[in-house]
């Protein structure tokens, strides 16, 4: 598989989002032959949409982009927010704030992009997952005799 394949989605902004998103990477990653990033790839964006969905509330949609490239998976999360997401100190007792370590953690790089359009303010926070090797064609195999 060469080259770089994207999808999109539009996805609102309300508590189900998270567990919407879970699901179309999930489901995205195995249609790319990518199932060895996909537990992980779930939890993150699963952290990132929650954020997102919290900042942004009701007042508009969320983009969630999904890229495989040549090295890596890059997952990424537009909202209308101006606020960005930080790695805070947390406390042993906190119930929240944990969710970018996590990120940063398991991600091999992650950030934050500021965007403007017409209707105000946003951002896109992204990361990226390792893209493991292709496997091996076997022989005799469509992939192997179309040459994809």
């Amino acid at each position: 598989m060469a080259g770089v394949l994207t999808a999109r989605f539009d996805l609102p902004a309300d508590a189900r989002t998270a567990g919407r998103a879970r699901r179309l990477v999930a489901e995205l990653l195995a249609a790319w032959h990518r199932p060895e990033t996909v537990e992980i790839a779930m939890l993150l964006v699963s952290e990132v949409v929650t954020n997102a969905v919290r900042f942004v509330g009701d007042r508009g949609a969320l983009g969630l982009t999904v890229a495989l490239d040549v090295d890596r998976i890059r997952i990424a999360v537009d909202d209308g927010s101006s606020m960005r997401p930080a790695l805070r100190q947390v406390g042993e007792d906190d119930e929240s704030g944990r969710g970018m370590h996590l990120v940063a953690a398991l991600a091999l790089q992650w950030g934050v992009v500021d965007l403007k359009d017409e209707q105000g303010p946003g951002k896109q926070v992204w990361f990226d997952l390792p893209r493991q090797p292709d496997p091996p064609r076997q022989e005799g195999s469509l992939e192997a005799t179309c040459g994809t």
